[in-house]
Parts: structure tokens; sequence; C-alpha cells
């Protein structure tokens, strides 16, 4: 799974090099500036990442399936993306939860979001989990959110991984947790 992950992890990056401006941020009639929308961001990305990622991979690429009533996954979770060979408890490559920089209420959003990568990762076995933040072209990311999702990736011995997407054609970057920021 290590090399497969890999070669997802490549394909992340050229998927989100490829979004345009006008799907990274929405332009509003009546406003002056363009708004994060994370639907339009999200489609965006499946888009080009399945297309990055070809017909040959091994697993398929998910947009927020539901999982009400799985046998194994408990409660109603809806993650953005799942990385996964259907009906093989086995072949859970990465679950993927995304949110914009700019989210209101955002740290009990991204706490949310957090728990639903845990629960991914203790109750399907998924090798590993993604908190993609995207937006603002900031030099660093808000200290508030990293020790957020430090802490799960901690409490789920490394295997979450914060990816930034700081503006549109540029190519992610992997956050490193184990810094002490």
């Amino acid at each position: 799974m290590k090399r497969d992950f890999n070669k997802f992890m490549e394909c992340l990056k050229k998927a989100c090099a490829k979004i345009d401006q006008h799907y990274f941020q929405l332009s509003v009639a009546g406003r002056k500036k363009p708004v994060f929308r994370e639907r339009v961001y999200c489609y965006e990305l499946y888009h080009q990442l399945r297309n990055a990622l070809g017909d040959d991979f091994p697993y398929k690429l998910y947009g927020e399936v539901d999982k009400s009533g799985h046998p194994v996954i408990r409660g109603e979770k809806k993650p953005d993306f799942i990385v996964h060979e259907p009906g093989k408890m086995n072949r859970n490559l990465v679950v993927i939860e995304v949110k914009p920089i700019t989210v209101k209420d955002y740290i009990g959003r991204l706490v949310e979001d957090l728990k639903t990568l845990q629960s991914f990762i203790d109750e399907a076995k998924y090798y590993r989990a993604i908190m993609l933040v995207y937006g603002d072209g900031k030099q660093e990311l808000p200290k508030r959110i990293i020790s957020s999702v430090k802490h799960f990736s901690k409490r789920c011995k490394g295997r979450i991984l914060m990816v930034w997407h700081r503006g549109p054609g540029e190519e992610t970057r992997v956050i490193n947790l184990s810094r002490d920021k």
C-alpha cells in the first residue's frame, strides 16, 4: 500500500496544481471579492484527480460516499473523498476531508472532519487520511489549524497527514506535524 499511496500523493500534487482560480474561489455577483466554496473546489479536484490517477490505478476514487448503515463504519459519515477497492475492507487506501482556510467556526468544523478521518483509520483501517486545507496564499497556515490536525494525527499514530494547497496553479505541500509549533 505504501507504493500505491506514494503514487496517489504524486497525483494529488499534480491535480491540485491544475485547479484554476475560478474553481479555487468563486466570483459572486454584487461582491468585490470572490469567495471560497468547498463544493466547487472539491468537484474540480475530483475531476483533476481522476484524470491524474487514470484507469490503471488499482483503487477507485469516490466523492462524498454516505456510509450510513455501513456494517463496520459507525455513524453517518460522508468524507469528501475515499480511495479504496469497493467491497474489500483490506484495500482502503486513503480518506480525505477538505476545508477552505477561511471557513467560519473553523476549529469546530475542522474537528468534526478530523473525527471522521480518525474513525476511518480506526474502524475501517484506512492506510492514511488527509486533511487538505486550501486557500489564501499566506506563507504559513494558522497555528490553531496545525495544532488541531497535529492532535488527531498523534491519536492515529501519525496516519493523518496535513496537506496545504496555498493557491491556484500551485502544488500541495505536506505540513510536517512532528515539529513543535
